[in-house]
């Protein structure tokens, strides 16, 4: 036989002071438990939580809406790059690219080739980081410097 226990919760008489035109009155809400009335207020919050992301959310899905709308009528037009003319114009400012690099032997070769074939502009500098206790990374980044000018092999010292 299963025996059923009532849960025993303190029932509390909730006072809310209603003021109406100078008079004010008060008046008992229900004999709920402290218990239920914050399971009350958890779904009004819930509630309020909801309805702000519905808000939220329905300016991207405006947004979304009206590009689908740009791009079906022929309005949203993408640029293409020439990449021709890019790779020979100069940069704009010296620009570094930092690579920290340890136990990367085996990509940062193809990794450091392909960065100074992307920017064969004399603006770019290169530096590639590595710990003076991984010299496989090292050997690798200066094979695949071939001699560039433009790249810098960083050795940490600890």
């Amino acid at each position: 036989m299963i025996a059923r226990c009532k849960p025993n919760y303190v029932k509390l008489p909730i006072l809310v002071v209603l003021i109406n035109g100078g008079r004010s009155s008060v008046a008992i809400l229900g004999g709920f438990s402290m218990l239920q009335w914050l399971a009350l207020a958890g779904y009004e919050l819930l509630l309020f939580a909801g309805l702000f992301f519905l808000i939220g959310a329905l300016d991207d899905v405006l947004l979304d809406l009206h590009y689908l709308w740009l791009k079906l009528s022929g309005r949203a037009l993408t640029p293409r790059v020439n990449r021709a003319k890019l790779r020979n114009a100069p940069l704009s400012a010296p620009i570094a690219v930092l690579v920290p690099a340890w136990q990367e032997d085996r990509v940062i070769g193809a990794t450091v080739a392909h960065m100074l074939d992307a920017w064969p502009q004399p603006q770019l500098r290169l530096y590639v980081g590595c710990y003076r206790n991984d010299p496989d990374t090292a050997m690798a980044v200066i094979r695949a410097a071939g001699g560039d000018s433009r790249l810098r092999l960083v050795i940490h010292d600890r």
